[in-house]
């Protein structure tokens, strides 16, 4: 009778314990789990980066259009020096490797330099430029129209990721690829932008489009 007793007592054990396999597909399951639960969280941070990148990214050329809009339109009709040099035979230089551009470079006098109350030293006529440099756009600019060459300019990326850039002029009798007049402004630039991940972005900004005299048509 005692053993048949202990023998009831070892069923008994062994009916409320767990097995080895049991225990180990128990694991494999719980492991199973976090790894899905794991992937479907690294996932979800994944597409938070990415739409956070996209964002930003989208942002940075939405700032570079609207910087280039407020240069373009308050081009001033004025002839300017640069480096010491005598003023420039034009009013908008557009050519190659100017200011040390990777390609072509673009320079010209804007107005609108907000100086509120005279605060800073210089009035709110400004010389401003853009090049292409190792990939990235830039806006250079000076603090004065007339400039000797002890006066560097103020560099500031505005967009990377460019592989080329563009311009064209429109005056009367349409657009051209080179700006040649001493006596006017072309009445609208057209900018186009290649960039590594949107492709081709063109944009056309209107000027003052304004002449010193009845030759200024380009």
């Amino acid at each position: 009778m005692l053993q048949s007793k202990y023998g009831s007592l070892r069923r008994v054990a062994r009916r409320r314990g767990f097995t080895l396999i049991e225990v180990l597909v128990a694991m494999a399951i719980f492991a199973s789990l976090s790894l899905a639960a794991y992937q479907v969280l690294n996932q979800v941070q994944r597409s938070n980066t990415l739409s956070a990148e996209r964002e930003a990214r989208l942002s940075e050329v939405q700032r570079a259009i609207v910087m280039m809009d407020a240069d373009f339109r308050q081009m001033a009709l004025r002839h300017f020096r640069h480096n010491g040099e005598a003023p420039a035979e034009r009013m908008l230089l557009w050519s190659d490797y100017l200011n040390d551009s990777d390609s072509k470079g673009v320079m010209f006098i804007r107005l609108g330099w907000h100086n509120p109350e005279q605060q800073f030293p210089r009035g709110e006529v400004a010389k401003v430029g853009y090049r292409l440099k190792e990939g990235v756009l830039e806006r250079l600019y000076w603090r004065y129209p007339d400039t000797t060459v002890s006066e560097p300019a103020v560099v500031m990326p505005v967009l990377t990721q460019v592989e080329s850039w563009s311009l064209r002029f429109y005056a009367e009798g349409g657009w051209r690829d080179t700006w040649e007049s001493d006596q006017a402004l072309p009445k609208a630039v057209e900018v186009t932008l290649t960039l590594q991940d949107y492709g081709q972005i063109q944009r056309i900004y209107l000027t003052t489009g304004a002449s010193l005299g009845e030759g200024g048509n380009g």
